[in-house]
């Protein structure tokens, strides 16, 4: 039997999803048709059963021995594009004369002949393994004497692009930051510094957001399978935590103001709501696209018109006066992270490169809480492209929290952003393996149920699509 799957994410102009629910049996043939990258297929699945199947060795990314809680084990580097611009680098050179101090021979800084190469005239991009192989590095567990295993991109995605992230995630621990002013990037650099540098310490608190407007699926789903239960379950996995649950009616706009920016901001946000979506063109789209939609909106049914700013959450809303140094937020919404220029699913769906927006960018709210000028925030974890509330759930086997649990609690526990997330990159390789596999076999004949397979690709995408904000090395401050 055919079951409906409901996507996040809300068209700001109409009050209506940005995706209508579509049967697992039509997903199901439209994944079928999907153009495959055969090349991309093989490498996945060769990493995940040499460097993390439960049968693999258990150092995961990097070579054996290699420290991760140490930068001159681990090593540190950033990656610029060719021609960036010499006052950004300026503006950033407290946070990398930082990482030299603590990676030593381990520092490496790409930039010039080195740095990332693109020829946007040409739309000529350099792939992950063409970067690599410049400097010396082939597939496998990275090799900090090489290239660092933490590696900070320095540029907008229409520069280095979110594939080029995403691909290079699998094996390393990336970060990405863009600002729109060099003042910006002087003022994360010194953020992260400065915390580090004085031992800041905000209190082991964290705070789960959720939202549950009336009479939508996705977001009731999210609250039931996904941040609901994840309130729960994380105090009993780390020790020493107060996390406070701000769920359903109390998930309003006010509530999640005073989170970002009063006195009682945690140093770990967790949010799932619906993220904001524009159209290409529209005024609104490069300053709000990605805001969180709270619980101050009705829901689909009693709101069938344009969704006001009072409903939703962007980067305006934070003050100058906002107090979010240190803190690191991980957020389950449409667009939170960033927008590509071309919709995936309507390249999957109906053959065709449909532009959503007039360029790739990453999202105003990440960008306005790590540049804040009072101390920013270290990090945002956020969605790229639509945020697939199937992923956290698996069929009639259920809620499916292993994941988001694993990388909370790793994160929790002291260990960096970047190594924390790498339970994300591991489930991205095991099902574009497994998603690989049972295409090949459909391709014989093998019968899948279209449910089974709806799950397997919007799990992958979700996977895929996460991406850092900020330096991948950062920890919370506790």
């Amino acid at each position: 039997m055919s079951e409906q799957l409901f996507f996040n994410g809300i068209n700001a102009t109409t009050g209506e999803p940005l995706l209508p629910p579509i049967t697992s049996d039509l997903l199901a043939s439209i994944i079928t048709k999907e153009e495959r990258n055969v090349e991309q297929e093989k490498e996945l699945a060769i990493w995940w059963e040499q460097y993390a199947s439960p049968n693999a060795p258990q150092h995961l990314r990097a070579v054996e021995g290699t420290d991760y809680k140490d930068l001159s084990s681990a090593g540190w580097g950033v990656i610029f594009p060719f021609d960036v611009d010499d006052e950004i680098v300026d503006a950033l050179r407290p946070l990398l004369e930082w990482r030299e101090s603590q990676a030593g021979e381990r520092y490496r800084e790409y930039r010039g002949p080195d740095g990332y190469r693109y020829k946007p005239e040409d739309d000529m991009f350099e792939s992950k393994n063409d970067w690599l192989t410049r400097h010396g590095m082939g597939p496998g567990p990275a090799d900090p004497e090489k290239v660092p295993y933490y590696l900070l991109l320095v540029g907008d995605p229409d520069t280095i692009p979110y594939r080029f992230q995403s691909q290079l995630d699998v094996q390393y621990a990336v970060g990405r930051i863009h600002f729109d002013t060099p003042k910006e990037y002087a003022n994360y650099a010194n953020s992260v510094v400065t915390a580090e540098k004085k031992k800041l310490s905000l209190g082991k608190n964290a705070t789960f957001f959720g939202v549950a407007n009336p009479d939508d699926m996705a977001t009731n789903m999210s609250i039931e399978q996904l941040v609901g239960p994840l309130a729960q379950n994380m105090p009993q996995k780390s020790e020493g935590w107060r996390v406070e649950s701000v769920l359903r009616d109390q998930a309003t706009k006010d509530h999640l103001a005073g989170l970002l920016g009063r006195e009682q901001s945690p140093a770990l946000l967790f949010t799932a709501s619906h993220g904001m979506g524009f159209p290409n063109g529209h005024p609104l789209q490069l300053a709000d696209q990605g805001a969180l939609l709270c619980q101050d909106w009705p829901g689909p049914n009693q709101w069938r018109k344009p969704i006001g700013k009072d409903f939703y959450f962007a980067a305006d809303d934070l003050p100058v006066d906002a107090n979010v140094f240190g803190m690191v937020a991980f957020v389950f919404a449409c667009y939170g992270a960033g927008t590509p220029q071309l919709d995936e699913f309507a390249r999957i769906a109906f053959k065709r490169r449909e532009a959503i927006a007039s360029k790739n960018f990453i999202a105003k709210l990440p960008q306005r809480l790590l540049g804040h000028p009072k101390g920013g925030a270290l990090a945002f974890i956020g969605h790229v492209e639509r945020a697939w509330g199937y992923s956290f759930s698996w069929g009639k086997a259920g809620a499916q929290l292993a994941v988001f649990e694993s990388a909370l609690k790793r994160l929790m526990d002291g260990y960096s952003v970047g190594y924390a997330f790498e339970y994300f990159n591991q489930r991205y390789a095991e099902l574009s393996s497994d998603l690989s596999v049972t295409l090949e076999e459909m391709d014989f004949g093998k019968r899948v149920e279209a449910m089974e397979l709806a799950g397997m690709w919007t799990a992958n995408n979700d996977a895929r699509n996460y991406v850092v904000i900020g330096d991948p090395f950062v920890k919370l401050m506790v």
